[in-house]
């Protein structure tokens, strides 16, 4: 028989067990929320860096007219390093353009390194080159104390050789279609010698062909680089896969700066140090 004397505890106890389930639950609705508001960040996070990337900016030629900026891209996830170059010929902005895209992409894995402007002066005053400055795809592997193009590709050939680059693209326009006009490049990707670039190469023709309709701007892959480029260098003297990008500049702007972003693009997710 239980008394009323018995009865208070028993009341207590459970009125304490009540308001003990009570806040418990609270508690757990609070981090119910709390783990949706963490996925719905991750989410929201697609697409952006998923590791912390530290920039550096570095001086070509410093101090010299002729001066131009490399600009590294480091993720702390290790991982190959990727040169794009873009701006070697001055009269042709649209690889300029496309190598620029580069410095809005986030870098997943290892270094991307881009030159978006290598013969900055030439770019100013939209020529292939100037004079005094002479032709810097044929002036690899350069020299300190050379001509401004010896100097300029000097300076991208120790910062090949520092970062260990994995994979050298370069961006230019060719004046016409090769389909067209089989003495332009337009059009065109011009890998290394090697099985690796070449079949590479054949992969960025195939995906960008499938977004491109008309027969004369369809892309082809050609022999080898030129004797004395960026990528001619990088291929056969560091002996890594390499390619030289060429759109036809018998086209408007946009599109050649999209489809030399598009194929680098194929290129350089193809290590891995950027998303697809």
């Amino acid at each position: 028989m239980i008394t009323n004397f018995d009865k208070k505890p028993i009341l207590w106890i459970s009125v304490l067990f009540s308001i003990i389930i009570f806040f418990t639950g609270c508690g757990t609705v609070g981090n119910q929320s709390s783990s949706s508001s963490s996925q719905d960040s991750q989410t929201a996070q697609v697409g952006q860096p998923r590791a912390e990337v530290k920039k550096t900016v570095v001086e070509l030629v410093p101090g010299t007219p002729y001066t131009s900026k490399a600009y590294i891209y480091e993720s702390v996830i290790e991982g190959p390093t990727v040169m794009v170059v873009g701006g070697i010929h001055g009269n042709e902005p649209a690889g300029s353009l496309a190598a620029s895209k580069f410095m809005e992409i986030p870098v997943l894995r290892g270094k991307l390194i881009v030159i978006p402007r290598a013969n900055n002066v030439a770019l100013d005053a939209n020529e292939r080159t100037l004079p005094e400055i002479e032709d810097l795809n044929r002036a690899y592997p350069g020299k300190s104390d050379g001509t401004p193009a010896e100097r300029l590709t000097y300076d991208i050939v120790q910062l090949m050789k520092k970062y260990q680059v994995a994979m050298v693209l370069d961006l230019h326009e060719g004046y016409a279609f090769n389909a067209v006009d089989s003495k332009s490049v337009g059009e065109t990707i011009l890998p290394g010698t090697d099985d690796t670039s070449a079949l590479l190469a054949m992969d960025a023709v195939e995906h960008i062909n499938k977004q491109i309709t008309e027969a004369k701007k369809k892309f082809s892959v050609l022999a080898n680089p030129i004797v004395g480029s960026t990528v001619h260098y990088a291929n056969t003297v560091l002996k890594v896969p390499a390619f030289t990008v060429e759109t036809s500049s018998d086209q408007p702007l946009e599109d050649r700066v999209n489809f030399s972003f598009e194929i680098a693009k194929f290129l350089v997710s193809s290590q891995g140090v950027i998303d697809k």
